[in-house]
């Protein structure tokens, strides 16, 4: 498996390389200057060739972990050959004023404040991420909401060593389309969302279950594989006894169910336990877990109908933003006072039908 790890300049990439495990570590800056020694003073067009160069030689190698750069400012660096080399990639994600902090602080980096460094990051962030979409490859942006930035990158490094060990939001995103296809024989599928959608309640939080993993607003797969560990972890400390979803006061939303005329499959980031039961009740297929992230909605959709099935969505949140999109017919659930989800606030919901 070969992976990049991108961010802007300060992001703190080295730290987490000098610290790796599983994986042999690549610093892109010195490969590139091992094969032109003189690669600062080279023409645009120059340090491309290299750039290309290295991604080739690269692709003979396996099992490593290699820094990269999307962009200085305006200026694009990431090329195909780039894009081809990677299974997964990684993006470092550190609070815009944080980033400014350590570039002021640094004389090589204070350049860089020349740009507006939250456009940048999230520019190169969405770049990355449409270019895996398009691509069929893993993409994980690392956050940590609370500080901002990593104080302690335990968390990030486990989930690199869980990568290692063959965690994949694609390759579940597969599994689950084969799945699908091979039980249900109908040309048109809806694909929908748990909480919030086919229930009025959110099925953790029922429990007393609050996180903030998600307040960075991305829900890739790292979001979901720090979730479900995270959920995992409060159950062992709750008094809980299984009881029936409407005991426990999760009440399902009719006016969606009854929107779905077609065979239906749920896909949530749910509590596992009631959303089997919530399925067994609406007689539906339902595929949860880890690795169930924005990114495996979306590619689930994406691969059905690679198949030839029409895809009709259901959705509440920026967790099935891409699944709406890609779907034939997307349908983003709005709360009931009739506005949507503040995580879709600057997103753009064009195509999308909201009920």
């Amino acid at each position: 498996m070969r992976i990049g790890l991108y961010g802007l300049p300060t992001a703190g990439k080295t730290f987490i390389l000098d610290a790796v495990r599983n994986f042999e570590v690549l610093a892109g800056s010195s490969l590139l200057k091992t094969l032109a020694p003189d690669f600062h003073s080279l023409t645009v067009e120059e340090k491309t060739c290299v750039r290309k160069q290295m991604a080739m030689q690269l692709k003979e190698k396996n099992d490593f972990i290699m820094d990269g750069h999307y962009s200085f400012g305006d200026e694009v660096v990431f090329t195909e050959k780039d894009g081809e080399l990677y299974d997964a990639i990684l993006y470092l994600y550190v609070e815009p004023a944080i980033l400014e902090k350590r570039m002021g602080d640094s004389v090589r980096n204070k350049k860089y404040l020349a740009f507006d460094v939250a456009k940048w990051q999230m520019f190169e962030l969405e770049s990355l991420r449409q270019y895996c979409h398009k691509h069929n490859k893993d993409f994980y942006v690392l956050d940590h909401p609370g500080k901002g930035y990593f104080p302690d990158i335990s968390a990030v490094l486990e989930f690199i060593d869980s990568l290692a060990e063959g965690y994949s939001c694609v390759s579940y995103a597969r599994k689950c389309a084969e799945n699908i296809g091979r039980k249900i024989e109908a040309r048109t599928i809806c694909l929908t969302d748990g909480d919030k959608t086919l229930t009025i309640e959110d099925s953790s939080g029922v429990l007393g279950y609050k996180t903030h993993i998600f307040d960075g607003n991305f829900y890739t797969g790292f979001q979901a594989w720090r979730h479900s560990r995270e959920m995992a972890n409060f159950l062992r400390f709750i008094d809980w006894t299984h009881q029936p979803f409407e005991k426990l006061g999760v009440r399902l939303n009719h006016s969606v169910i009854e929107r779905i005329k077609m065979p239906c499959v749920i896909l949530t980031t749910g509590y596992c336990e009631i959303w089997k039961e919530i399925a067994n009740e609406l007689k539906m297929q339902m595929y949860c877990g880890e690795q169930m992230s924005a990114e495996t909605k979306y590619f689930t959709a994406k691969f059905l109908q690679e198949k030839g099935i029409k895809i009709v969505a259901y959705g509440d949140s920026m967790n099935d933003y891409y699944m709406l999109r890609q779907a034939d017919e997307g349908y983003l659930i709005a709360k009931a006072d009739g506005t949507i989800s503040r995580s879709l606030k600057h997103m753009n919901t064009e195509g999308i039908t909201i009920v």
